[in-house]
């Protein structure tokens, strides 16, 4: 199969950044709620959080609502009525802090270093900087800085400057409210059917029509590119 378009490669770093942490282990940790919002070269996005436990807690933004119950990922589209399952394993090759089972230790074995401290949304934040691997193949890095909350224990902002075409994103939460969050947030909604693949649940073309080293038709490539654009504006509908 050939290797995912520049466009898809965008939109996985796009959705994995705004829920870079949602794998973190907390311990005596609040549940919360926070407003999410993505900065990007392109523009911004918002999206919201629901921290449940180090187990559990979702992410949705721009028409996907990531779940994540430990060991499994589940990503649900709305546009389509899809969903993706995954594991923690497949969504690390895509987000390099997706395993992080602990965001201090997880900052060391990554040489990043504690830079100084910050007040965000109220909350005393530890902040980390450095460059972090997210291609071991290629060994493309990205640099990385991070606000962790020490009440918390999770991030609340996060800077990252990434390799073209996604470049510079940020994401902060902010209207940040403690309190228990209602297990139904955290399951599949009802109507949802279970997809082949990411791009399947996406509505993204299907690449497995093509053999390792085909190159698609440029009418391919146009009936692609419009499919992806048709996604990106019912997705940004939501």
């Amino acid at each position: 199969m050939i290797k995912k378009p520049a466009i898809t490669l965008a939109l996985a770093l796009l959705f994995y950044a705004g829920s870079a942490f949602t794998d973190g282990y907390v311990v005596h940790a609040e549940e919360f709620s926070a407003d999410v919002v993505t900065r990007m070269d392109s523009g911004n996005i918002s999206g919201k959080l629901y921290f449940k436990n180090n187990q559990m807690n979702r992410n949705d933004m721009m028409g996907m609502i990531m779940i994540m119950n430990r060991p499994h990922v589940y990503q649900v589209f709305t546009s389509t009525k899809k969903y993706h399952v995954s594991d923690v394993e497949a969504l690390e090759k895509e987000n390099p802090m997706a395993g992080a089972s602990d965001f201090q230790a997880w900052a060391k074995e990554n040489n990043m270093k504690k830079v100084g401290t910050e007040s965000i949304e109220g909350f005393t934040c530890d902040i980390y900087e450095g460059d972090v691997i997210f291609d071991e193949q290629s060994g493309q890095a990205a640099h990385m800085k991070f606000w962790l909350s020490r009440k918390l224990q999770y991030p609340l902002k996060t800077d990252s400057m990434m390799p073209p075409p996604v470049g510079r994103v940020t994401t902060v939460l902010q209207n940040i409210k403690t309190g228990r969050q209602p297990a139904h947030l955290f399951e599949i909604p009802d109507g949802y059917a279970a997809a082949d693949s990411m791009e399947q649940a996406m509505g993204m073309p299907d690449m497995s029509q093509f053999s390792e080293g085909q190159t698609p038709s440029a009418e391919q490539m146009d009936e692609m590119m419009k499919q992806v654009q048709e996604m990106m504006k019912n997705m940004k509908q939501e």
